[in-house]
């Protein structure tokens, strides 16, 4: 209902959605408020959609609780109860199924990548050295 002046409509209902974000170092619901108006014809539009279709979590939250699992080394009943004690009451369900669906989403990129380094007339490699299992009582040399 763009353009039309308050007195040619009149707000008949609202709907207001949440949606789970993260920022750094605090979770947070954002909230979408969209107002029903009668113009004749009613409308209303929908809620901003996510990343995930269907879900409530934000791509903001998404991404923090990836990072914070692959770059940080925290698992998810962790992030659950960091969740829970700053009073984001969630399922531990939830948590996961969202993690997986995340994962599940970038594997065209994955795909992708595998592609074009298998068609790749020349491939890179770092020979980083890290000391991994043991020969002999002693580390052995492995690599990257």
């Amino acid at each position: 209902m763009e353009g039309l002046s308050p007195d040619e409509y009149e707000v008949i209902g609202e709907k207001i959605s949440h949606r789970l974000a993260m920022r750094p170092s605090r979770s947070a619901a954002l909230r979408a408020h969209a107002e029903r108006r009668d113009t004749q014809a009613l409308s209303c539009p929908p809620a901003p959609t996510g990343v995930l279709e269907g879900s409530r979590a934000d791509v903001s939250f998404i991404a923090g609780t990836r990072g914070n699992k692959c770059r940080y080394h925290v698992p998810l009943h962790r992030q659950w109860q960091h969740l829970k004690d700053t009073g984001i009451d969630v399922s531990r369900g939830w948590l996961t199924q969202l993690s997986q669906r995340a994962v599940r989403s970038l594997t065209p990129i994955y795909d992708a990548l595998l592609t074009s380094i298998r068609t790749s007339r020349v491939v890179a490699m770092d020979e980083t050295t890290l000391k991994a299992g043991r020969a002999n009582g002693a580390m052995k040399k492995g690599y990257i």
